[in-house]
């Protein structure tokens, strides 16, 4: 049984050889590690087939079941071929001339290839591959040439053994006469006879196959190469006998009409504009500058058209405007237009026939020269695109209409139009950078979104496509995590439909305490999640949106930090200022008011950092001093300056003195010193930890200026200060909170019960009792709880003497008590969009 090499290796004359130098080493490496799939390799055939400005590329795939070379793989292309000179070119590795020329000849596309790496991609389906091809200036004759990768043996000094590959030119009838070639070719579908008829192409053989070949699953090849092709009819691409179209031929047509179908007042206004009398005829609209017309179709798809591997060889969404057959605007989907609604443009496309404008043409064939007849032309143009944007935007606007017809809780207030479309056209086009190596860079070093959090080796297509359907398939959660103060304030997953808010972030943690804005702040970080996606969508780039998002998230640090409510964010920036002198200073001041004090910052060499005043206190009004000293490390006695605190005592005649510092001296002889002098000057020595734990425990503890003053004026040395700081926390103290809970559940359980006996306060206390937890509960503290609540229901929940009246429902209740129980309760209106 013959090869294609030996068939050809004595065919015709031989020409000037090639010489080649790869090492080994190279051809792994780069065929290996970049193409270890085959069907990877195989796509990059394609690409080389659509760099040399073919229109058509078939991949002959062994089939076992007749043809004499039934064991190799054809690759097949209609392009522009090779002479001896693109021979010699073809095993350039490192450069291309494809480098150099932007646009290819005669398409006038954009090249793919740059490094000349691709051809090596063989290597991983075959030993051998053999190029057989022919250019249009000699139509007569063939060239072919034959590499044998096992020939490239490695140089033990560190080069390589330059291999010498001879270059056969003989008349393609010698080609196209033999028995064997042309039963093969018939075998996998490549038609002998086109060979004669096209004036330029290029064949690949490959054999000595690899075993990964036998591996390749023709299902699995056809669903790459159909993500790569592009929406219409500028590339074609068949395995054998059967066309691969592009996936995107199977999206959702959301409308379609061709150019014919303009209405009435679309073309009334076109008139006004270009000043021609436009007019529909035998299904062109006609004027006196376009009299041969402008015809073509235009639709909109419910998925995105943009983006996806398929734009690496041709866009698929846009204009693609035909001038006598060719097309003229290849990379430029607005021909030349301003810009235009994003969300429709990615999912539009129209092409358009005007032969018309054959005398505008520039000479590369690449533009079209600016002008009046230009000018009316892109009017129709931007026409056809708004009367399309219309329809997209009727049927938006149905889906709406739809949804006000379900019945509360199924309605679907926030439109996937703003969520799950967007979210899935940003995926689309994140999966077609990865696949072009090309993904965006943000603000992060490591290229990641900003705020959309992609899992790794996730099918972001896959997800994409969930994301199209119409209905929401599942409600979006909202975790809490701690990522650390300086991280993002919201990761979003949109395949487990799932924002993580980051509880170390300012605003988050500012506002998350409190049960009436939680909500709220869970739909300010989704907007914030979801613009990154819209900054995205609109065309800018992953830097320029990462540097805006930057900016936002540093500017809602700052608000929150210029207004503080939060106990909790009080706390932690405490926590974290033990270093940073004024920070220290101005957050002790904070929060001693966050605990119930009167206090001013003060701060200069001759004042203390701050003063606290207390009025309800057992024995009258009374004022201490507040004290910050920073330190990274162990303040040093000198550095505490006692007696200066003392004398700041004396001059605000106060009563004690509040010290922070981070830590205090506690083992050498100087640390017993600082000790004495802490007891004998009666200043209280508190850690910033320590006075943090007691702030953060205030709301839940009902910890109160009064709790922190007793032991300011008792308590003085740091390990004394550190004992009743722990007794304080301690101490068995009811969680009121969770008391207020309980209060509702018994209401609740009480709720339908006994119509004919009120609800009383023992009635109450009694069912309290019995829940975990509670075993010990007081009366007192009950009957305290439910006149809080009643106090806090704005009209929901009275009391008569012993009796409890409600005014509202359990569920209502629940809601207007929130700022006690800590839980905003349900939504009024329960929708779909949050579980």
């Amino acid at each position: 049984m013959s090869r294609v090499a030996e068939v050809v290796g004595t065919a015709g004359e031989e020409e000037e050889a090639l010489s080649v130098i790869l090492s080994s080493e190279l051809i792994g490496l780069l065929s290996e590690q970049l193409y270890k799939s085959p069907i990877k390799a195989l796509e990059e055939l394609v690409v080389n087939a659509y760099d040399a400005d073919a229109t058509e590329c078939r991949i002959g795939l062994p089939t076992g079941g007749g043809g004499l070379f039934w064991n190799a793989v054809f690759v097949f292309d209609d392009g522009s071929g090779m002479d001896h000179a693109g021979l010699a070119d073809l095993w350039h590795v490192g450069h291309s001339k494809k480098r150099g020329d932007r646009l290819s000849a005669v398409h006038q596309r954009k090249q793919i290839g740059k490094f000349g790496i691709g051809k090596l991609a063989t290597y991983s389906l075959a030993y051998q591959v053999t190029y057989l091809t022919r250019v249009a200036e000699e139509e007569d004759y063939v060239r072919s040439t034959t590499l044998d990768y096992r020939e490239f043996l490695s140089d033990p000094r560190g080069g390589s053994v330059p291999v010498t590959l001879p270059v056969r030119r003989f008349p393609i009838r010698d080609l196209l006469t033999n028995p064997e070639f042309e039963s093969n070719l018939r075998a996998v579908s490549i038609d002998p006879d086109r060979l004669a008829e096209l004036p330029s192409w290029t064949l690949v053989i490959l054999e000595d196959l690899r075993d990964a070949v036998q591996e390749i699953q023709r299902g699995r090849l056809e669903w790459v190469l159909s993500t790569a092709m592009p929406l219409g009819e500028e590339f074609k691409c068949y395995i054998n006998d059967k066309h691969v179209k592009s996936s995107k031929e199977n999206y959702d047509v959301v409308t379609e009409f061709p150019v014919a179908d303009l209405p009435e007042k679309r073309i009334s206004r076109l008139k006004e504009t270009t000043g021609e009398d436009w007019k529909i005829k035998e299904g062109k609209l006609v004027c006196a500058s376009f009299p041969n017309g402008i015809e073509g179709n235009v639709l909109v798809t419910l998925q995105s058209l943009y983006g996806q591997k398929s734009d690496d060889l041709v866009r698929s969404n846009g204009f693609f405007v035909r001038v006598r057959g060719r097309l003229v605007n290849v990379d430029d989907p607005l021909f030349g237009m301003r810009p235009l609604s994003y969300e429709t443009l990615a999912r539009f496309r129209a092409d358009i026939t005007a032969d018309d404008l054959d005398e505008i043409l520039t000479a590369p064939r690449e533009g079209v020269e600016q002008g009046n007849l230009r000018k009316k032309f892109t009017d129709v143009l931007e026409t056809l695109f708004y009367e399309a944007r219309s329809r997209y935007e009727q049927y938006q606007q149905g889906l709406e209409k739809q949804e006000k017809h379900k019945n509360e809780g199924a309605r679907n207030f926030v439109n996937p139009r703003y969520v799950e479309r967007p979210v899935a056209d940003a995926l689309i086009v994140t999966a077609a950078e990865q696949v072009a190596g090309t993904d965006g860079r943000g603000a992060d070093a490591d290229g990641e979104w900003f705020y959309l959090d992609l899992p790794a080796g996730a099918d972001l297509s896959a997800i994409a496509s969930g994301l199209y359907s119409d209905e929401r398939e599942v409600a979006y959660r909202y975790d809490r995590v701690n990522e650390g103060r300086s991280a993002r304030m919201v990761k979003f997953d949109p395949e487990q439909s799932i924002f993580y808010l980051n509880a170390d972030h300012d605003i988050v943690r500012s506002h998350d305490d409190n049960p009436g804005a939680r909500k709220l702040l869970e739909d300010i970080v989704s907007a914030e999640a979801l613009l990154e996606v819209y900054l995205r969508e609109k065309g800018m780039t992953a830097s320029a949106v990462g540097e805006v998002l930057e900016q936002r998230d540093q500017l809602l640090r700052s608000l929150t930090r210029d207004n503080v409510y939060s106990i909790a964010s009080i706390a932690q920036q405490l926590r974290e200022s033990g270093s940073d002198e004024r920070d220290l200073e101005v957050n002790l001041v904070v929060a001693a008011r966050a605990l119930g004090f009167v206090a001013k910052h003060l701060s200069g060499a001759k004042n203390p950092d701050g003063i606290a005043r207390l009025a309800d206190y057992p024995d009258g009004e009374k004022v201490i001093t507040l004290e910050a000293k920073s330190s990274k490390e162990v303040p040093s006695l000198g550095a505490i300056d006692f007696a200066g605190l003392l004398e700041h005592v004396r001059n605000e005649r106060a009563h004690g003195c509040l010290l922070v510092a981070p830590s205090y001296p506690g083992s050498s002889a100087e640390d017993s010193a600082a000790a004495r002098r802490a007891e004998a000057l009666k200043i209280s020595c508190w850690t910033v930890e320590q006075l943090s734990d007691v702030l953060a425990a205030a709301e839940k503890r009902h910890v109160t200026a009064r709790n922190i003053l007793n032991i300011v004026l008792n308590h003085y040395r740091p390990d004394s200060v550190a004992n009743a700081v722990k007794e304080l926390l301690d101490e068995k103290r009811i969680d009121h909170k969770r008391l207020y809970r309980a209060v509702v559940l018994a209401l609740s359980k009480l709720d339908g019960k006994l119509l004919d006996q009120p609800r009383t306060r023992d009635a109450v206390t009694a069912i309290i009792s019995l829940q975990d937890g509670f075993e010990e509960v007081k009366s007192a503290e009950v009957r305290r709880a439910i006149e809080d609540l009643a106090g806090a229901s704005r009209g929901g929940m009275s009391l008569s003497g012993e009796r409890i009246i409600m005014h509202v429902s359990i569920d209502e209740l629940s809601r207007r008590v929130a700022s006690l129980v800590g839980d905003p309760g349900e939504s009024r209106g329960p929708g779909t969009f949050r579980l």
